[in-house]
């Protein structure tokens, strides 16, 4: 099946890709249901004791591949912001939403991450997810500093950190798995602007003299 060994760094870097690609092609022909093992290594052309050589299991592929999908959110959100001078409130939540309504399989990685993903990869895959997750928003911190230098870097991380749940939650309640027909779906876009908008705004208008008080939280949103 497989025309040569991957010799190098750069076609071990190519499989890999090709793998991911894969998968995810799969994942989205399937109607977001995950792939068998023998079934990406097929679509990806390599044998499936190859695919184990560099994933454990299915589930790793596809949180290698939430992964891609997050730094690729990260790069779009930092570009659109360095990318304009006067950026404002309802312009970075334009920003973080775009990506998600652009690329809707990785709402639904989100969903099934917690759950699903990290509960079937080994401690030190699961721990270099999240490291290079949080390194990644950390990036995103200085193109922010601008729409108010009086808020600690440590503060915009913990906004960008909610803001990547409460994006993952307003994928869950406007893709509800099953749906009652006499039930209104909110609609993804609206329903994240409303979620994250309170919480930006907060922050820009944060001083350390005259602090804003918070009066909407994401829960009260969804009326819970």
């Amino acid at each position: 099946m497989e025309i040569k060994k991957a010799k190098n760094q750069k076609q071990k870097l190519q499989r890999v890709n090709g793998i991911l690609t894969a998968a995810e092609a799969l994942f989205i022909e399937s109607g977001n249901v995950l792939p068998s093992a023998i079934e990406i290594a097929n679509k990806a052309e390599v044998a499936k004791g190859t695919l184990y050589i560099y994933f454990r299991t299915k589930e790793a592929i596809f949180l290698a591949l939430l992964e891609r999908h997050l730094q690729n959110w990260i790069i779009s959100v930092e570009t659109e912001t360095r990318k304009y001078e006067a950026t404002t409130v309802d312009d970075i939540c334009g920003y973080l939403i775009q990506y998600w309504v652009e690329n809707p399989q990785f709402g639904q990685l989100c969903r099934i991450s917690d759950a699903l993903l990290e509960s079937h990869v080994d401690e030190k895959v699961y721990t270099a997810f999240h490291n290079k997750t949080v390194n990644g928003l950390k990036r995103m911190v200085p193109a922010l500093k601008d729409l108010n230098p009086e808020v600690d870097s440590r503060e915009w991380l913990n906004l960008l950190q909610r803001s990547y749940q409460m994006l993952t939650l307003a994928w869950v309640e406007s893709h509800p798995k099953y749906h009652i027909s006499l039930t209104k779906i909110p609609k993804f876009e609206t329903l994240s602007f409303n979620l994250l908008s309170p919480f930006w705004q907060e922050l820009v208008q944060y001083s350390k003299h005259q602090p804003v008080e918070q009066k909407t939280g994401w829960r009260k949103l969804l009326g819970n």
